[in-house]
């Protein structure tokens, strides 16, 4: 199981989000709302599908010993109009930068293995999850 927590700071909207692996983050939102001190929640899920679909490529790339130099991941999302404004496309661009020839073959391989693979992000987001909520009251 993996677990984060998102504890709202007091501020406005601004929550802290502390992982089980003892790393953390913020969120927010522009202003009326918030302060716009941290990420979007919408953008760091974005954040999250890009960072996780790029280590595989990087871990992939390198296995099959392709001459990567440099990896940025842009994750663009396109998001419906009416709330609650849910994704409606998502669209991953690898952007690469290499220290000599690759074998093209391979190297769109390594991608769409660390997209349709590897990636549990990807893959909740491909094939959709059950979200579930309760609430506990603490006095």
């Amino acid at each position: 199981m993996t677990k984060t927590t998102a504890r709202w700071t007091g501020n406005k909207v601004l929550f802290d989000i502390e992982s089980d692996s003892g790393h953390a983050a913020q969120i927010d939102e522009a202003p009326i709302l918030g302060d716009n001190a941290a990420m979007r929640p919408t953008e760091m899920l974005l954040g999250a599908l890009g960072g996780c679909t790029g280590l595989n490529a990087v871990l992939l790339l390198k296995k099959f010993k392709q001459p990567l130099r440099g990896l940025e991941v842009e994750v663009v999302g396109e998001r419906e109009q009416e709330w609650p404004k849910a994704f409606k496309k998502i669209e991953i661009t690898f952007h690469c930068t290499w220290d000599g020839d690759t074998d093209d073959k391979l190297v769109d391989q390594a991608l769409d293995l660390a997209c349709n693979r590897y990636c549990p992000i990807h893959a909740t987001l491909s094939h959709g999850v059950n979200i579930g909520h309760r609430r506990k009251d603490h006095h």
